[in-house]
This record gives C-alpha cells, sequence and structure tokens, in this order.
C-alpha cells in the first residue's frame, strides 16, 4: 500500500510551474548576403521538419522584407559551436548554439496555364502555418503602404522539397465573402485537411467585428466558411489538441476563450455544434496580456499539454520579458489524465488545468545553480512549436530600446 502511495505521488506531482531551459541562436546570415536582413519584425517563423522557415516581415528602415526564404537547421541537442567564445560561459549570460542556415530568393517561375508568376509580393503581419510537414503556407498580410494585401484570399504555399512556390485558390462561401486581412492568425489540421484563421484587421485603428472573426479553410474544396465570431478580440491565438485557442485582454468575459473543432466535418456541420468557451477566473494569477507576443504549445509528452505565452510589447508600456504557461486539459485515456485521477483522489488536490504560472527559464550552463536567464523584454516576435512539440522557436522582433533584432531563441522543457 505505502509503495502504491508513493508510486501516485510521484505520477500526480505538480505540474506548475514549467522550468524551461533558454538557448540562443545568433544570426547566421554570413557578412555580405545579398539576404542579411534577419533582423526583423512582423515577420513568421514556421517549422517544418526541425527548420524554421523565416518569411516577410520589415527590416530596421520599416521597408517590407523581401519575400526569400530563410532556413534555419535547428540544433537537436546542447552542443556548442567551435565559435563560441569563453566569454558566453559568464555568469549571467546565456549559451550560443549554432544553426546552419540556407536562404532560397525569390526565384519568379510562371504558371504555365495562366502565366502568372509564382512569386508572393512582400509583405508584413501576415500569418504563416506549417501543413503536413511538407509545406508552408501564408496568407494575407499588409503591402508597404499598410493596407492589406488582396489577393481574393489565396493561400501561398512553399514547398520545402521542390523549393518552389504555388498558388492555392480560397473563394468564400456563398452569401459572405472573407475580407482581406492582417495581423491574424493561421493554423492547419493536416489530419482533417483544413485550417484556420482567427482576428485580423484592415486598418490601423482595429476593426473589431473583423478581429472577432474566425474562418475555415476546407483543402479539398478550396472554399472559406465562417466559423461563430470570437467572444473579444484576441491579442493571441495557437491551435492545440484540436481546439483553437485565443487570448483576449478584456478580463470581464475571461482571458482565456477556446473552440472545439470536433473530429469530422459531419460534426463541424451540426446546428450549434461549435460554440467558443470561456474560461473566467477573477482571482487567479495569469499574465497580462499584450500585443506583439507569441501563444505557442508545448507538450510534456503522455497527454500533457501547454500554451508558452511569450513576450509581447504594447506602444504605452513597451516590452515584456516574462514567459508565461496554461496547462491544458490532458488528453483522455492518457497517463496525464490518470496522474490527473490520483492527484484528486489521493492527495485531494484540484487538477492544474487552465491554471497560468509564470515559467522558471533556466540558463544551460546554470541549471544546477538555479539562475535565471532570459533574452529581456522583446516584442512582434514570431514562434512556433519545433523538437517534435516540446520545445518553441522564436526569433526576435523590436527590443525594449525599439530597435529590430538579428537573433533567435528555443526554449525547452528542462
Amino acid at each position: 500500500m505505502a509503495e502504491t502511495v508513493a508510486a501516485a505521488k510521484v505520477i500526480a506531482a505538480p505540474t506548475l510551474p514549467l522550468k524551461l531551459t533558454l538557448t540562443q541562436l545568433p544570426n547566421p546570415a554570413p557578412e555580405g548576403s545579398p539576404h542579411p536582413a534577419l533582423a526583423r519584425t512582423h515577420h513568421t517563423v514556421t517549422v517544418l521538419d526541425n527548420k524554421a522557415f523565416i518569411f516577410g516581415g520589415e527590416d530596421a528602415s520599416r521597408n517590407l522584407c523581401p519575400p526569400g526564404i530563410h532556413t534555419l537547421t535547428l540544433p537537436t541537442s546542447p552542443v556548442k559551436t567551435s565559435t563560441t567564445t569563453s566569454d558566453a560561459s559568464k555568469e549571467g549570460e546565456p549559451t550560443v548554439y549554432g544553426t546552419a542556415y540556407t536562404c532560397y530568393p525569390p526565384f519568379p517561375l510562371q504558371d504555365a496555364s495562366t502565366g502568372e508568376t509564382l512569386v508572393p509580393a512582400p509583405r508584413a503581419e501576415h500569418a504563416a502555418c506549417a501543413y503536413n510537414d511538407r509545406y508552408l503556407l501564408v496568407h494575407g498580410g499588409r503591402d508597404g503602404a499598410g493596407k492589406p494585401v488582396d489577393e481574393d484570399n489565396c493561400l501561398w504555399q512553399w514547398d520545402s522539397e521542390k523549393l518552389s512556390w504555388s498558388k492555392l485558390r480560397g473563394d468564400s462561401q456563398l452569401g459572405r465573402a472573407m475580407a482581406p486581412r492582417y495581423g491574424h492568425w493561421m493554423f492547419a489540421d493536416g489530419r482533417q485537411g483544413f485550417l484556420v484563421v482567427v482576428g485580423g484587421t484592415t486598418t490601423k485603428g482595429g476593426d473589431e467585428e473583423i478581429g472577432r472573426e474566425a474562418w475555415v479553410y476546407d483543402f479539398q474544396s478550396m472554399v472559406w466558411t465562417a466559423l461563430p465570431e470570437l467572444p473579444v478580440r484576441p491579442v493571441a491565438a495557437a491551435y492545440a489538441g484540436g481546439r483553437v485557442y485565443a487570448i483576449s485582454s478584456s478580463k470581464d468575459s475571461g482571458l482565456v476563450h477556446y473552440l472545439d473543432m470536433l473530429n469530422s466535418t459531419v460534426e463541424r456541420e451540426k446546428p450549434g455544434a461549435l460554440v467558443w468557451r470561456s474560461v473566467n477566473d477573477p482571482g487567479a494569477l495569469e499574465p497580462k496580456p499584450r500585443p506583439g507576443g507569441a501563444l505557442v504549445p508545448l507538450t510534456m509528452g503522455h497527454g500533457r499539454e501547454y500554451l508558452v505565452y511569450i513576450l509581447g510589447r504594447s506602444e504605452q508600456e513597451g516590452g515584456c520579458a516574462e514567459i508565461w504557461t496554461l496547462q491544458l486539459p490532458a488528453r483522455s485515456r492518457s497517463a496525464a489524465a490518470a496522474g490527473d485521477k490520483i492527484r484528486e483522489k489521493l492527495l485531494g488536490e484540484e487538477s492544474e488545468e487552465f491554471r497560468w504560472a509564470e515559467a522558471d527559464i533556466i540558463s544551460t550552463e546554470r541549471m544546477a545553480e538555479g539562475g535565471q536567464v532570459h533574452g529581456g523584454p522583446s516584442g512582434f516576435i514570431s514562434a512556433d512549436a519545433c523538437l517534435d512539440g516540446k520545445g518553441v522557436v522564436l526569433w526576435e522582433g523590436i527590443n525594449a530600446k525599439g530597435g529590430e533584432e538579428a537573433y533567435g531563441w528555443i526554449l525547452r522543457l528542462a
């Protein structure tokens, strides 16, 4: 019996706060490169097969970056590069790890049937996501004049194997057209063959109605269909476990909102099947919402998942350096779900689902000392899950002084 209780205590160990390690990725673009401007903001980072694809955004002069594809092969284990100096190991400094770098300039190809040039125009504040671990999808964005890129809601598809662009048609449902937008989020579900777009705007001042919209795109029919509107305008969004999650800046209606996309088109088409739900716990510890941050899923395996809320920046308050995690409900019939039941029955403790906690960020060289190190305030970054969901790669945006950064970070479970 004692052994059973001891085993139960191990399984039901506290799941918050998370301890994360942080390793720095230097700017790998060589000096004199025709595309060295990895110092950018309002860009996207998308991970395919353990490679981070950086696309779009603005440079330090607020000019749109060329539509080239910058690829970083991410380190899978903490092995230092030979170029790392001894100064990098000083106390309080993050360890730097190297990456392999390739740039694919925008090489114009023509569609044989239409004669159209198959290269996306330069853009910023677009949405991007991975599809089937091979394709990078890009949608919308704004042009150099600050206006939405109007392309009839097509999807640009970069094939990471053929190293070429193609264009996917984007028709809208009958009776309602999807407005072009920027500043939105996009997530693909390869198993079910759809992607979801959340939020966005058509003007710098913001459009409340557009900002609350959500749309689903079916890859088979190539049609956009409207989903139920969000309760409030989001400042960050993510997709995990078949649910769309959104963070809002209004505590009156709850900070966290989610939409279960169910398991099939048939289920989704039933009247009233898709409903946004809000989580509201006024007395709970939670992060302060801020635009320009990133919300990314992170898994510990065995059915235990989190959302990581990374950095952020507002015009009024500047940059935020905190990194928070939100524990998601455990996957059904998983070891994590069993652990939660043991916690409740044997330890008398409630599950930590939908609870926030600030992460403990630990430098890889100071883990034994318990020191905390991170990159400092930064906003308008881009991030994506990596390392089979057990890590997050982010590429910097604007630092606390308002300048663009030219390096990235990898967050891992400690």
